[in-house]
């Protein structure tokens, strides 16, 4: 349901929208154990489809209305969208760059040619582990890894540019110096390092994949180095809480809060969904508003994007940092706890550990 709208425009105003998300199908071939996506949690979620000129029309909306330069095309596997390629080509058209994120499946060597092609360079490839049997577990699906392995040879192959997901679980989490190593072989750009998130199918059995805090920060204290090493970006994504983990001491590791906290990072995470729906973000299951029915400026100027940008929980009120970081993942405190008084359930289920910064 669209939320009402306000005229105030300040959300839209103070952020350029640098990069934003099209999740261009709710098909995929894994079925990962942690998956995020909101129709895993919704099973009563929107189940339309964009055409291909829908989406495009969708598309030309959000170029004509923001500042965006980069769309990062999803899903769902976005490879099983028909006319994948043509949106694509859309894309690169009106001057904008597109990264896609996919599971590797499709990304044939003659798939990579075609996506090169239409203008699609930069490619995000979900890797969980360097052990076959860990990977295709938590990807729900065997012959997953090496399809990914494949892929990312594909791309570079081909000379494209390819990063990694790793989705940190207590399976894989021990393993991260492996896994760094693999990367190193495989000649990946750059690594993407996130904690499993608290929403999607993930939710009903988050508290059993979700990794001690303590787990992750020796995975990137023993990672983080050896990614120098072999120059190898990393990036810690899915907001990691500084009060239960320290990041500051590596350098070479990059890592943000939520652009829609405090005052904005010059740009969003709005995500358009397969039906031309606009979130907040890929974990946020609040319907904001129709691109086929609206504009994009309307809609992120709602109640909802102004609640969600001003909540800070009570536990992190008395910390320097909260209203950066306003207690970790919003999206995942909706989830979870149905309410913006919280705070991340990650961050809520080791408070007690949580050292607030002064």
């Amino acid at each position: 349901m669209a939320a009402d709208k306000q005229p105030s425009g300040e959300v839209h105003d103070r952020m350029s929208h640098a990069y934003l998300l099209f999740e261009l199908t709710r098909r995929c071939h894994n079925n990962c154990v942690f998956c995020y996506n909101v129709w895993k949690e919704d099973g009563d979620y929107p189940r339309d489809e964009l055409t291909v000129d829908e989406a495009k029309l969708v598309l030309d909306r959000v170029f004509d209305e923001t500042e965006c330069r980069f769309i990062g095309l999803t899903g769902g596997e976005p490879l099983m969208k028909k006319g994948v390629f043509e949106i694509a080509s859309h894309i690169t058209s009106r001057g904008k760059g597109t990264v896609l994120i996919s599971n590797g499946k499709l990304l044939t060597r003659e798939t990579v040619h075609r996506c090169l092609d239409s203008g699609i360079e930069y490619f995000e490839v979900s890797l969980h582990s360097h052990d076959r049997e860990i990977h295709d577990r938590l990807a729900g699906r065997g012959g997953s890894f090496d399809e990914a392995i494949d892929a990312i040879l594909h791309v570079i192959e081909l000379g494209g540019h390819v990063n990694t997901v790793f989705v940190a679980t207590r399976d894989n989490i021990g393993a991260f110096k492996e896994f760094v190593e693999l990367n190193a072989l495989l000649r990946a750009e750059w690594i993407l390092f996130n904690r499993v998130a608290c929403g999607g199918r993930g939710i009903d059995n988050w508290e059993q994949l979700v990794p001690d805090p303590a787990q992750i920060q020796e995975a990137i204290d023993v990672g983080a180095p050896l990614a120098g090493r072999y120059r190898i970006g990393l990036s810690a994504g899915v907001q990691v809480p500084p009060c239960l983990i320290d990041l500051s001491k590596h350098e070479n590791v990059t890592t943000g809060f939520c652009p829609l906290n405090g005052d904005g990072a010059g740009h969003s995470y709005f995500v358009i969904d397969p039906a031309g729906n606009v979130r907040m973000c890929n974990r946020s299951k609040v319907l904001l508003g129709n691109l086929l029915e609206d504009s994009f400026r309307n809609i992120v100027r709602s109640t909802e994007v102004e609640n969600f940008c001003s909540a800070i929980p009570d536990f992190c009120r008395d910390c320097a940092l909260a209203r950066t970081c306003a207690g970790g993942c919003k999206a995942d405190a909706l989830s979870y706890f149905g309410t913006l008084a919280k705070p991340d359930p990650f961050v809520e289920m080791w408070k007690q550990r949580a050292v607030k910064k002064r």
